[in-house]
Protein backbone atom coordinates (compact mmCIF):
# COMPACT_ATOMS: atom_id res chain seq x y z
CA UNK A 1 0.00 0.00 0.00
CA UNK A 2 2.85 2.40 0.75
CA UNK A 3 4.31 1.93 -2.73
CA UNK A 4 0.91 2.72 -4.25
CA UNK A 5 0.53 5.91 -2.24
CA UNK A 6 4.05 7.04 -3.02
CA UNK A 7 3.54 6.47 -6.73
CA UNK A 8 0.28 8.45 -6.65
CA UNK A 9 2.04 11.30 -4.87
CA UNK A 10 4.93 11.21 -7.34
CA UNK A 11 2.73 11.18 -10.45
CA UNK A 12 -0.25 13.27 -9.35
CA UNK A 13 1.18 16.27 -7.58
CA UNK A 14 4.18 18.34 -6.70
CA UNK A 15 2.96 18.69 -3.10
CA UNK A 16 5.08 17.42 -0.25
CA UNK A 17 4.49 13.86 0.92
CA UNK A 18 5.26 12.80 4.47
CA UNK A 19 5.59 9.25 5.70
CA UNK A 20 5.34 8.08 9.27
CA UNK A 21 6.29 4.79 10.76
CA UNK A 22 3.51 2.55 11.97
CA UNK A 23 4.65 1.84 15.55
CA UNK A 24 1.65 -0.30 16.45
CA UNK A 25 -0.75 2.45 15.45
CA UNK A 26 -4.36 1.65 14.63
CA UNK A 27 -4.62 -0.11 11.25
CA UNK A 28 -7.91 1.69 10.53
CA UNK A 29 -6.21 5.00 9.80
CA UNK A 30 -6.93 6.95 6.63
CA UNK A 31 -5.59 9.89 4.75
CA UNK A 32 -6.70 13.17 3.24
CA UNK A 33 -5.43 15.46 0.53
CA UNK A 34 -5.70 19.24 0.66
CA UNK A 35 -5.61 21.68 -2.21
CA UNK A 36 -2.73 24.11 -2.64
CA UNK A 37 -4.22 26.49 -0.07
CA UNK A 38 -4.97 23.67 2.38
CA UNK A 39 -8.71 24.33 2.38
CA UNK A 40 -11.73 23.07 0.51
CA UNK A 41 -12.82 25.04 -2.56
CA UNK A 42 -15.66 27.52 -2.07
CA UNK A 43 -18.81 26.02 -3.63
CA UNK A 44 -20.23 29.45 -4.46
CA UNK A 45 -17.21 30.23 -6.63
CA UNK A 46 -17.87 27.31 -9.00
CA UNK A 47 -18.33 28.36 -12.63
CA UNK A 48 -21.88 26.89 -12.80
CA UNK A 49 -23.20 29.04 -9.92
CA UNK A 50 -22.38 32.19 -11.90
CA UNK A 51 -24.03 31.12 -15.18
CA UNK A 52 -27.22 32.93 -16.17
CA UNK A 53 -30.48 31.00 -16.40
CA UNK A 54 -31.38 29.35 -19.70
CA UNK A 55 -33.56 31.38 -22.04
CA UNK A 56 -36.66 29.18 -22.22
CA UNK A 57 -39.22 31.87 -23.06
CA UNK A 58 -41.54 30.93 -25.90
CA UNK A 59 -43.22 27.81 -27.27
CA UNK A 60 -41.90 24.31 -26.52
CA UNK A 61 -43.30 20.98 -27.61
CA UNK A 62 -42.48 17.32 -27.85
CA UNK A 63 -43.48 13.86 -26.72
CA UNK A 64 -44.23 12.24 -23.39
CA UNK A 65 -44.72 8.78 -21.96
CA UNK A 66 -47.23 8.38 -19.13
CA UNK A 67 -46.94 5.42 -16.74
CA UNK A 68 -50.69 4.81 -17.15
CA UNK A 69 -50.75 1.95 -19.70
CA UNK A 70 -54.02 3.25 -21.16
CA UNK A 71 -52.30 6.50 -22.10
CA UNK A 72 -48.74 5.52 -23.00
CA UNK A 73 -47.13 7.85 -25.55
CA UNK A 74 -48.52 11.33 -25.98
CA UNK A 75 -47.71 14.87 -26.99
CA UNK A 76 -47.25 17.95 -24.86
CA UNK A 77 -46.87 21.62 -25.47
CA UNK A 78 -45.71 24.27 -23.16
CA UNK A 79 -47.70 26.78 -25.17
CA UNK A 80 -45.77 29.66 -23.77
CA UNK A 81 -43.08 29.81 -21.14
CA UNK A 82 -43.21 33.38 -19.89
CA UNK A 83 -39.83 33.97 -18.27
CA UNK A 84 -38.61 36.80 -16.06
CA UNK A 85 -34.98 36.05 -15.21
CA UNK A 86 -35.01 32.91 -13.06
CA UNK A 87 -38.82 32.78 -12.80
CA UNK A 88 -41.49 31.17 -14.95
CA UNK A 89 -44.48 33.49 -14.61
CA UNK A 90 -48.03 32.33 -13.82
CA UNK A 91 -49.09 33.16 -17.38
CA UNK A 92 -47.10 30.14 -18.62
CA UNK A 93 -49.25 27.26 -19.94
CA UNK A 94 -49.00 23.50 -20.43
CA UNK A 95 -51.10 21.15 -22.58
CA UNK A 96 -50.66 17.35 -22.57
CA UNK A 97 -52.73 15.01 -24.74
CA UNK A 98 -52.89 11.32 -25.58
CA UNK A 99 -54.94 9.10 -27.90
CA UNK A 100 -55.31 11.77 -30.61
CA UNK A 101 -56.68 14.26 -28.10
CA UNK A 102 -59.25 11.95 -26.51
CA UNK A 103 -57.37 12.32 -23.21
CA UNK A 104 -55.98 15.73 -22.35
CA UNK A 105 -55.04 18.01 -19.50
CA UNK A 106 -54.12 21.70 -19.63
CA UNK A 107 -53.52 24.59 -17.29
CA UNK A 108 -51.16 27.25 -16.03
CA UNK A 109 -47.82 26.82 -14.32
CA UNK A 110 -45.08 28.65 -12.45
CA UNK A 111 -41.52 27.67 -11.80
CA UNK A 112 -37.84 28.45 -11.74
CA UNK A 113 -35.15 28.45 -14.39
CA UNK A 114 -31.50 27.63 -13.76
CA UNK A 115 -28.46 27.44 -16.01
CA UNK A 116 -29.21 23.76 -16.63
CA UNK A 117 -33.00 23.46 -16.72
CA UNK A 118 -36.41 24.18 -15.21
CA UNK A 119 -38.58 23.15 -12.27
CA UNK A 120 -42.33 23.76 -12.45
CA UNK A 121 -45.69 23.25 -10.79
CA UNK A 122 -49.10 23.93 -12.21
CA UNK A 123 -52.83 23.45 -11.99
CA UNK A 124 -55.38 22.02 -14.39
CA UNK A 125 -58.40 23.14 -12.43
CA UNK A 126 -59.84 22.02 -9.14
CA UNK A 127 -57.89 19.21 -7.46
CA UNK A 128 -55.52 18.50 -10.37
CA UNK A 129 -51.90 19.60 -10.05
CA UNK A 130 -48.72 18.85 -11.94
CA UNK A 131 -45.09 19.09 -10.86
CA UNK A 132 -42.04 18.47 -12.96
CA UNK A 133 -38.52 19.31 -13.96
CA UNK A 134 -36.32 19.17 -17.03
CA UNK A 135 -32.65 19.59 -17.87
CA UNK A 136 -30.97 20.55 -21.08
CA UNK A 137 -30.25 23.67 -23.09
CA UNK A 138 -31.99 26.71 -24.60
CA UNK A 139 -33.19 24.50 -27.47
CA UNK A 140 -33.94 21.01 -26.05
CA UNK A 141 -34.69 19.45 -22.66
CA UNK A 142 -35.69 16.11 -21.17
CA UNK A 143 -37.59 15.77 -17.94
CA UNK A 144 -40.23 14.17 -15.80
CA UNK A 145 -43.74 15.07 -14.63
CA UNK A 146 -46.18 13.90 -11.97
CA UNK A 147 -49.89 14.60 -11.54
CA UNK A 148 -51.60 14.79 -8.12
CA UNK A 149 -55.15 15.12 -6.89
CA UNK A 150 -58.24 13.59 -8.44
CA UNK A 151 -56.78 13.62 -11.95
CA UNK A 152 -53.99 11.28 -10.78
CA UNK A 153 -56.41 8.40 -11.44
CA UNK A 154 -56.24 9.23 -15.14
CA UNK A 155 -52.90 10.99 -15.62
CA UNK A 156 -50.09 9.57 -13.54
CA UNK A 157 -46.44 10.41 -14.04
CA UNK A 158 -43.87 9.98 -16.72
CA UNK A 159 -41.11 11.48 -18.80
CA UNK A 160 -40.98 13.97 -21.63
CA UNK A 161 -38.68 15.40 -24.26
CA UNK A 162 -39.29 18.92 -25.58
CA UNK A 163 -37.76 21.34 -28.06
CA UNK A 164 -38.05 25.09 -28.51
CA UNK A 165 -40.02 25.57 -31.70
CA UNK A 166 -40.53 29.33 -31.51
CA UNK A 167 -37.82 31.80 -32.34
Amino acid sequence: MCAGLLSIAAVGSSRHAYAQENDGADDNTGFWIAGPSGSAPDEDSSPDSKKPPLDVSGCWGGTNIDKNPELGNGVENFNEFVQDGKKLESTSHFFFFWNAGAEEVAGTLTGTVSSTGITFKGSAGKDCTITGSAEGSDTAMVGKFKFSGKCKKEFEKGSFSIQDFCD
